[in-house]
């Protein structure tokens, strides 16, 4: 038995990196065929599809990541922090409705522009 220097040198590291080169060239192929895939094309051609994927897509996703336990003052932040984030973004929606409404109607009567005085909050 005539063993040498070659014998005995482990082949594993080789296959481990012929492994990874497959793996990476598999992974190129499936960049490229993502690539040609045209998604906004896909979603007008099929939007009650992409808004069940999206959603199941969400649900896996929140229900999959656990959620840390939160300590009462934490969760008593998060929740005053929401309450004024909701109450700010109602005031916006509702200042840029009545806007919205106040144009729409001087265009429907063709009423000159009417001043009216601020409210409590405007700048």
């Amino acid at each position: 038995m005539d063993l040498t220097h070659e014998a005995n040198v482990p082949q594993s590291g080789l296959e481990d990196q012929g492994r990874f080169e497959a793996a990476k060239e598999k992974l190129g192929q499936l960049g490229r065929k993502l690539k040609r895939i045209d998604v906004r094309e896909s979603i007008v051609d099929h939007p009650f599809a992409a808004i069940g994927i999206g959603a199941a897509v969400g649900a896996l996703i929140a229900f999959a990541r656990p959620m840390p336990k939160r300590g009462r003052v934490s969760s008593a932040m998060v929740a005053g922090l929401s309450a004024i984030g909701v109450r700010l973004l109602r005031e916006a929606a509702l200042r840029q409705l009545g806007e919205m409404a106040k144009t729409w109607l001087q265009n429907q009567q063709g009423a000159p522009d009417i001043e009216y005085p601020p409210t409590y909050g405007d700048p």
